[in-house]
Parts: structure tokens; sequence; C-alpha cells
């Protein structure tokens, strides 16, 4: 007993200790200047009886502290130290917080320049609001933000100097100037490429020159070696790309002009990727994606994948061979071949099908493509118990427009794709159109890149066919499920029968919004109110006999995309005439990436 008294009695003394000889801050609310200056002053632990040491020290954590106030605004602070009992006591009186009043931008070398930037503009970009707190972490990141302007138009050489603060201390407002040095504006002479590849260097040359979006002599912009960037390491061949610029040489007959040679570095990563994916859905249980991708096959660019697609209701396999730059410059042909299988409560459906399509870029964020498909395939019909065989070609014609800035999680901007697909064949006279829509508005930012993103989408479908022909029912539109309308189970969404399955339709019509709340680096948090239907007319009737659902979600952010798990619930709950329920009282779901 004596041993354990004596060793908790050790302990208590020395927590005792430390907790006494470690400084207490006083007069601080706002949590996070109180955790700055709790992180930034001395270790008091370590207190010892020496007056003129300990003087030296608070001098040092006063002036620390005053330099933290000032950061967030706090200029008029008063810091007072003391020692009692052995413990040291910071005393902090804030005072009144600082605002932004004025933010101006000076030019040491050309004096006469203007940036056509409106104060609204200038306030907006380095991110602050007029007469908000100041915030010297913002004032701090604004520097970097000018640079990235001005780069944007041409200036590569741009220097920001550290900004020249100025405080009323009457108003309690300060102003903020940013010393600009434009070192003229920027012509890329030359583009020089340095491949370091384990292949001839020479066949992914067309391949790199052809996605540079700009030409000798033009002027240089941040935001096209940006894209460029972007989009070499979105093929997958790239391991690492850098552009350098060499020292800039003035021109001969303007000062406010000069020349540079752009060299773009790219090395060649790991050509071979496996990748497995495991996704869940109340309706099709657990799921596993298995895939296989082999970047630039040839030393051109082109990449071969094969991927399976295993869950409760659907089996298939996929082979595809994408080409790129084959007849035109950004010029994709895509091929495909595939086997599926599917077993829902609608109908079993077993075939194949191959695809090759041809994309071309136009414009910078738009495509149009062209091709050629045939599908091969016995569907049994659960609804009208016959069995249909589908042996058809079809001429697949689609668009696509796509400005976000991210596959998996965009941030920002529009995606838009529109395919039509008249099928000539068993049976004939078969034309499916789909079309589906996404925007992506930034409402809030902060350090987690857009902290706040309302993401909207809608998807349109329909048939046109003849009459005298009957449509295989895994050819018809089907909505609910991980992707769709989230409240309602897999193909649920429509008319349902009196034995609980769905019917589908010929036409369909969906509408979806999602607030996206970014809490951190790592974690978000979203909620969704979606709607839609499948009607058995051929024309899509928006806003008709709609069901309705809602839900939440958290997303965990991963370097391959965002991991995500949903909680749905339908507005309303079907029953059938007997009284039997057909919809679940919730769905939840896991899967990567965004919904849409």
């Amino acid at each position: 007993m004596s041993v354990r008294y004596s060793y908790g009695w050790v302990v208590f003394v020395i927590l005792f200790t430390l907790t006494a000889k470690c400084a207490e801050i006083r007069g601080i609310d706002n949590p996070e200047l109180l955790s700055l200056v709790k992180s930034q002053i001395l270790n008091w632990s370590d207190f010892r009886e020496d007056a003129i040491s300990n003087s030296f020290k608070l001098q040092d954590d006063e002036k620390t502290i005053k330099k933290i106030c000032d950061s967030f605004g706090y200029f008029d602070s008063v810091i007072e130290s003391s020692i009692k009992n052995n413990k040291v006591i910071f005393t902090i009186k804030l005072n009144e917080r600082y605002k932004f009043d004025k933010v101006s931008l000076e030019y040491v070398d050309q004096q006469g320049f203007r940036s056509g930037l409106s104060i609204g503009q200038v306030f907006a970009l380095i991110n602050v609001e007029y007469n908000s707190y100041t915030d010297s972490k913002q004032i701090a990141e604004g520097k970097e933000r000018i640079e990235d302007f001005f780069k944007s138009k041409g200036f590569a050489f741009v220097k920001v100097g550290l900004p020249k603060i100025e405080y009323n201390k009457e108003s309690k407002k300060i102003s903020v100037t940013y010393r600009i040095t434009l070192n003229g504006k920027t012509i890329v002479d030359k583009t020089v490429l340095n491949i370091k590849t384990h292949k001839n260097s020479r066949l992914i040359e067309p391949f790199i020159k052809n996605r540079i979006p700009w030409q000798d002599g033009d002027v240089y912009d941040l935001r096209k070696i940006d894209s460029l960037k972007d989009t070499l390491m979105s093929s997958g061949i790239f391991s690492s790309i850098d552009v350098i610029l060499s020292d800039p040489v003035p021109d001969e007959k303007d000062q406010c002009i000069c020349h540079t040679t752009a060299t773009i570095n790219v090395e060649e990563g790991k050509l071979k990727e496996v990748a497995a994916g495991l996704r869940y859905g109340s309706s099709e249980k657990f799921g596993i994606l298995l895939s296989w991708s082999h970047y630039n096959v040839d030393g051109k660019g082109s990449k071969f994948s094969a991927s399976v697609d295993v869950n409760k209701i659907t089996r298939s396999i996929k082979l595809k061979y994408d080409m790129y730059d084959v007849f035109y410059k950004r010029q994709t042909l895509a091929n495909k071949v595939y086997h599926k299988r599917e077993d829902v409560d609608a109908y079993n459906v077993s075939g194949v099908g191959l695809e090759s399509m041809v994309w071309q870029s136009c414009f910078s964020n738009c495509k149009l493509g062209a091709g050629i498909c045939y599908e091969q395939a016995r569907t049994k019909d659960k609804i009208e118990r016959e069995k249909i065989f589908f042996k058809a070609l079809g001429v697949p014609v689609g668009i696509n427009f796509d400005t976000t800035d991210n596959y998996l999680d965009p941030q920002s901007g529009i995606r838009c794709s529109c395919i039509a697909t008249p099928y000539f064949g068993k049976p004939c006279g078969i034309t499916i159109i789909t079309g589906k829509g996404a925007i992506y508005f930034p409402i809030k930012k902060n350090s987690f890149k857009n902290s706040m993103v309302i993401s909207l989408y809608s998807k349109v479908g329909s048939i046109l066919r003849n009459k005298k022909h009957h449509i295989p029912r895994d050819k018809f539109f089907f909505a609910g499920g991980n992707n769709s309308v989230r409240g309602y189970g897999y193909q649920m969404l429509g008319k349902i029968n009196d034995n609980k399955k769905p019917v589908g339709g010929e036409s369909t019509f969906e509408l979806g919004v999602e607030p996206r709340y970014r809490v951190s680096d790592d974690v978000g948090l979203v909620a969704f109110f979606e709607c839609g239907n499948v009607m058995s007319s051929t024309t899509p009737k928006p806003f008709s006999k709609m069901l309705c659902g809602y839900g939440a979600g958290v997303r965990y952010y991963t370097p391959l995309g965002p991991i995500r798990l949903d909680l749905a619930l339908p507005t309303r709950i079907r029953k059938t005439k007997t009284g039997k329920r057909i919809d679940s009282r919730f769905n939840l779901y896991l899967s990567v990436g965004q919904a849409f």
C-alpha cells in the first residue's frame, strides 16, 4: 500500500508543479487568438527564482503577444505581466479591433500603369471585404493573389513587396498598400520540351505539343500554365510537370515588354495501375470494382484499361482502348468492348456490345463526338413476362461541355452532356436521347479551398420509337438509387406494379440540389434534396407527379477523391393496393466520388 501511495504522491506533485509554473493568459476570448498566443510564448514550466532572467523572458513574451495581437487587428492592445506565487500571469486588454478601410496598388517601375480594377475588385482580389476585421494572414495571402493576378495578365516576373500597413487610431481603420514591380509584360518567344521517358521521347512529343495552350510569340498567362499541368497530369502518364522561364530579356523597342523562353520539364511516371473500390447501397448491397490500366501503351499517349464491376444485381466486364490525336490535333478515338449481366426486379438481361467513338475538342472546354456501336442482348421482361432479343447497330452522337476544376470533387464550373443514339436492327426505329447537367457555385472560401459549394444537377431523357415495336425493358429509363434520387431505392422511382416491381418509362426528369460544406482539409458535410420521375410518355413532363427525397452525408477527402456516406429518406412512402409498403424508410449509400 505504501509503495502505491508514494508513486501517486510523486505524480501529483509533478503535475501540480507543472501546472503552477505554466503561464496563465487572461483577457482573450477569441479561441484562435488564445491558442496562437499559448503556442508562441516561452515555456514557463522551467521557472526559476531569477529576477533578472525572468524579467527578460517576460519582456520577450510581451513583445510576442503584442505582435500576435497586432496581426489580428488589435493594434491598441496593452499587455501586462506579473509573477505571483510562482505563477506567470499575462493580462491582455485587447481594446477595439481595427477594420479594413482601403487597399491600394502602387507600381514601382511603371507609375502610370492602370490595372483596370475597381476598388471593390481590389478588395475581392485579396479576399477581404470593406469594413471587415483585419487579419495579417489575409494580407499576406493577398500578396500571392496579386502576383497570380498579374501573371495571368502577362507579367510573368512581377514582384509584390511586403505590404505597407497604416492605421488610424481615431477611426480604428487601417489601409494597406502593395508595392508592385511589374518587370514588363512577358512574351514567350520559344517553348522547349525536356522529356524523361523509358521509351522514345519523340513518340510522346506530339501528344504534349498538341496540349500546349499557347504558341510562340504569345503573351505569358499563368492560367494557361496551370491548364497545361492539369491536362498532362490527368492523362496518367506523367509523375511531374514543371514549366521554367528563362531570365527576361528587355525588348529593344519597348521598355514595358520583355522576352523569355519556356522550358517544359515532364517525367514519365508509373504506367501500370491497379485499383479497387467498394460501394454499398441499401438496394444494391455491397459492390466491388476492380480495374487495371496501362498508360502510354504505344508511346503516343494511348491508354488501355480493363475493369470488373460486381454487386448483387450487376456483373460486367469492360475493356477500353483510348487513342489520342488519331486523325487531328486534340482528337480522341475511344473504343470499348463489354459484357454485362443484370438481374433486377423489372428485367433480366445478358448481352455484349462494342463501341468506337471519335471525340473532337473544340474551343477549350467543349467536345463533339460521333461514332458507331453494336449491341446484342437477350432480355427477360418480368413485367410483361416476355423475352426480347435485341440485335442492333447504333450511331451515337454527342456533345460534352465541362469547365469544372475537378472530376471527382468539382468546386466550381459547369458540366453538361447530351448523347443521342439511333438504333437500326431488331427491333428498329429506336432513338435514345439522354442529357445531364450540373453547376457548382463556390459560396464561402477559406483555407479549405472553397469551404461552401452549392451544387445543382438535372437529368432528362427520352426514347423515340416506332410504336409497332416493343422496347426491351432494360432500355427503359429508371431512376432512384446511389447517383439518382437517393431517397428511393435502386430503380424504384416512378410507376410500381402490384408486385412491387418498377415498370420504368420512356422518358425521365430529375432535379437536385446539394450544399457541400468543407469542415476541414479532410472532412466535409452535405445536405441534399432531390426530385424526379419516370414517365410512360415519350416526352418528359417536368414537375409532373414528382417524387422527392432528402438527406445528409459525410465526406472524407482523399487524394483519389472523396469517400461519401449518405443517409437518404423519401418524402412519401408508397403502398400497393393491398397495403404493402413499397419504399424503405431510409436508404444508406457508401461510395467514392460525389453523387454528381
